[in-house]
C-alpha cells in the first residue's frame, strides 16, 4: 500500500458481521466505515475504491467549507462563537462569545432554550397542532433533525439551536406537519409547502449545516454529555 493510500484509509473503522456483501461509507467527517464478512479482503477492497472515497470527501468538504478554521467555536443560531469559561451560562453577541462554567451546564442551558423556542412557534401553527401535540423531548439524535411518534410526541435534536432562525423555523413546521401526517407522502410535502414554500432550498442547506456540525469539536463534546 502506497502512502496516499495509507493516508486515505487512516483511522477507517471496520465491523465484521454475517453479511453477503461490503459496504463501504464515507462518513461527514471524512472517515471511513467498512461493514464486512469475517473473512472479506477489506484492504483490497478499500484500495479498488480510492477514487470514490477522495471524491466523496471533497463534497463533504465543500459543504463544510463555511466552518472550516472554526470547529472550535460553538455554531448557535447560525454564527459562530468563541467559547469562554465563566461562572455562569452567558451569550454576548457584541463580542462573539458564550461563556459557561462545563459543558454539560452548557448543554443544560442550550436544551432549555431550544424547548422554549420549539413550544413558541408550534403556537404560531394551531392547524397543524390542533389534536394536540405529545410530549416534546429535546435531545441530541446522532441521524436525524427531529422525528414524529405516532402518538403525537416530538423529538427535536438539540442541534437545531445551531442553525439560523430560517431553519429552525422548517424543522418545527416539519415535524408539526408530521401530527397530521405521519408519513412523508404527497399530502405531508404540500401541508408543508403551504407553510414552508422554500423547503427544498431547506433541506439542502441543512444537509451542509449537518455536515458542518459533524466536524465541529464544541458540538461533538456536548455529544459525549449525558
Amino acid at each position: 500500500m502506497d502512502r496516499k493510500e495509507e493516508r486515505v484509509f487512516a483511522g477507517a473503522t471496520i465491523v465484521r458481521k454475517a453479511v453477503r456483501s461490503a459496504r463501504l461509507q464515507v462518513q461527514p467527517d471524512g472517515t471511513l466505515r467498512v461493514v464486512a464478512p469475517a473473512s472479506f479482503n477489506v484492504e483490497e477492497f478499500l484500495q479498488r475504491n480510492v477514487a470514490w472515497i477522495e471524491e466523496q470527501r471533497a463534497k463533504y468538504d465543500r459543504l463544510a467549507a463555511a466552518g472550516c478554521g472554526k470547529e472550535d467555536h460553538l455554531l448557535l443560531h447560525g454564527e459562530f462563537y468563541r467559547v469562554l469559561p465563566g461562572a455562569g451560562f452567558a451569550i454576548d453577541e457584541t463580542s462573539g462569545c458564550v461563556t459557561f462554567p462545563s459543558i454539560s451546564i452548557l448543554k443544560r442551558n442550550l436544551t432549555h432554550m431550544l424547548r422554549e423556542e420549539v413550544n413558541d412557534r408550534l403556537r404560531g401553527y394551531p392547524d397543524l397542532v390542533r389534536r394536540g401535540s405529545g410530549r416534546i423531548a429535546i435531545k441530541l439524535q446522532k441521524t436525524r433533525w427531529g422525528s414524529c411518534s405516532s402518538l403525537g410526541n416530538l423529538n427535536i435534536n438539540l442541534r437545531i439551536i445551531a442553525l439560523p432562525e430560517t431553519l429552525r423555523e422548517y424543522i418545527v413546521i416539519h415535524e408539526a406537519a408530521h401530527l397530521r401526517e405521519q408519513n412523508h407522502s404527497a399530502r405531508f410535502w404540500q401541508l408543508v409547502e403551504t407553510h414552508y414554500p422554500e423547503h427544498r432550498a431547506a433541506e439542502a442547506e441543512l444537509r451542509r449545516y449537518w455536515v458542518i456540525l459533524e466536524r465541529n469539536s464544541v458540538w461533538r463534546s456536548l455529544q459525549d454529555v449525558p
